[in-house]
């Protein structure tokens, strides 16, 4: 009897917010989880539920064939989404609010900083799967697409399969 009310009462009461531990901003080109498509890293405020997680992997897969090291252009782009440098900063500051939200001030203000002075390349996955969904998403769900517009093959928001590796 006990058992159920507790368990009652844990279904409605607010769940308390675990605050994740800030993964690392650096990344190596040897780090295994710089290459290949997994499923995304961020999964936070800008994600969505996964709605435009085929669009994410078409991306990758067209822009930096999920090398997040990569650049192209003679560095001009950055990583597997190839972001200019500017979309890149402005990236950090855009991700900022949700970091504070995690891990408060003065973490989120660390990572940020470090954001800021290292290359979009040698970000983790983690932050650039998590820059990718911000811009993507920061004024209403698919806004930041035209980011991505064109390229070898069409990629949409609304596509229901990303189509593998080309």
């Amino acid at each position: 009897m006990l058992e159920s009310l507790m368990l009652a009462a844990a279904m409605y009461a607010p769940m308390n917010e675990t605050v994740p531990t800030p993964p690392p901003v650096v990344a190596t080109k040897s780090d295994p989880n710089q290459t290949g498509v997994q499923p995304s890293a961020y999964t936070g405020k800008f994600y969505l539920k996964g709605r435009f997680e085929n669009y994410r992997k078409c991306i990758g897969q067209r822009e930096g064939r999920f090398q997040y090291w990569g650049t192209g252009n003679n560095g001009r782009y950055q990583s597997t989404y190839q972001m200019t440098h500017a979309l890149v900063r402005g990236a950090a500051w855009m991700m900022y609010p949700e970091m504070k939200k995690w891990w408060g001030t003065e973490t989120a203000k660390q990572v940020r900083d470090t954001l800021l002075s290292t290359k979009g390349s040698h970000w983790s996955r983690f932050y650039m799967d998590m820059a990718f969904y911000t811009i993507l998403s920061w004024d209403a769900p698919g806004s930041g697409a035209h980011h991505w517009a064109g390229g070898r093959f069409s990629c949409t928001v609304n596509m229901k399969d990303w189509g593998g590796l080309r």
